[in-house]
């Protein structure tokens, strides 16, 4: 317990020592979040796609459970589920700590669930979730690379790094999907001079990665189309505010990246954190308010995850 609240208090100072920072150094300026009801529309679209978004998650979620559900899995209770989920991960420190709430919720639709099994589709869920993430902005850098570089000869370096992530995904991937029985050789052969039980452990849980190998190529595609309307909704709220200096193909070679360190179990939605990020982010396009720019995603973002206590107060559970 006293551990606990050393490690949260610790996580809470990081983030308030981050926003202390860029408030002071001038570059996180809330006048540019009141400038923001100027954009009612823009607004309005990035609160619809965000629980469109919520749908295609839980959609994602079911397609993983359907691997091992002895019944139907209601869209509406799994959509509840997630909303709930970003609500925890709201107001509590780290993405992570939503996750092990919508683990409590799931086994209500099918008893048979194991708890391993259950945390095992949030694994899987959260690494398809990563693995869509790294292959969308690899393939925009990919096609939209050379017109990036002329633009914004900074970002180089950032496109090099998307394209070496894109790279080993789609080698893991390839390995995973046409070579699987190659891994499970390695693994009996480690077996021999490693401890059994865990290896035991090891095998059991590639076998049935395997079995569901169709389920979670589906969840990919998910989860490519879940980072593109992650990153139109940002886009969405910042355009007013940089059209003249960067245009949506450059905002989609970085917004990704950022977006992936907002996981880290720091603060909450990745205060403090997501701010600093995206206001380096942000400078590779010539932008000096990235901080105050990604604080109209994070606002908006947790208005609408901080209704998920509307189902969660509404659940019998």
């Amino acid at each position: 317990m006293v551990k606990t609240i050393i490690i949260n208090t610790f996580k809470i100072l990081v983030a308030a020592s981050l926003i202390y920072w860029l408030v002071s150094s001038g570059k996180l300026d809330f006048e540019l979040l009141k400038k923001l009801k100027d954009h009612p529309l823009a607004v309005l679209f990035a609160c619809c796609l965000s629980i469109f978004n919520f749908v295609i998650i839980s959609l994602r979620w079911k397609t993983i459970l359907k691997a091992r559900s002895q019944v139907p899995l209601p869209m509406t209770g799994l959509l509840k589920i997630t909303w709930i989920g970003q609500f925890f991960s709201s107001v509590l420190p780290g993405s992570v700590s939503g996750d092990l709430v919508k683990m409590l919720y799931v086994q209500k639709f099918d008893p048979s669930f194991s708890k391993k099994f259950v945390l095992a589709s949030i694994l899987i869920d959260r690494v398809m979730g990563l693995c869509g993430l790294i292959l969308l902005v690899g393939i925009s850098s990919l096609v939209f690379g050379e017109k990036i570089s002329q633009n914004s000869p900074a970002m180089i370096p950032l496109l090099n790094f998307n394209y070496l992530l894109m790279l080993i995904v789609v080698i893991s991937f390839l390995i995973f999907f046409f070579f699987h029985h190659w891994i499970n050789g390695v693994f009996q052969k480690l077996q021999k001079i490693g401890p059994v039980h865990f290896m035991n452990k090891i095998i059991n849980l590639w076998d049935d990665l395997v079995t569901i190998k169709h389920q979670m190529l589906k969840a990919i595609l998910l989860s490519i189309g879940v980072q593109f309307i992650g990153v139109l909704i940002f886009w969405s709220l910042i355009q007013p505010f940089v059209q003249h200096h960067m245009n949506f193909i450059q905002a989609l070679a970085f917004i990704p990246i950022g977006l992936m360190t907002l996981a880290l179990p720091v603060a909450p939605s990745g205060l403090g954190v997501g701010h600093a990020i995206f206001q380096k982010l942000f400078e590779l396009s010539a932008i000096t308010n990235g901080a105050s720019l990604f604080n109209l995603y994070f606002v908006v973002c947790l208005v609408v995850n901080v209704f998920g206590v509307i189902p969660y107060l509404t659940s019998k559970r």
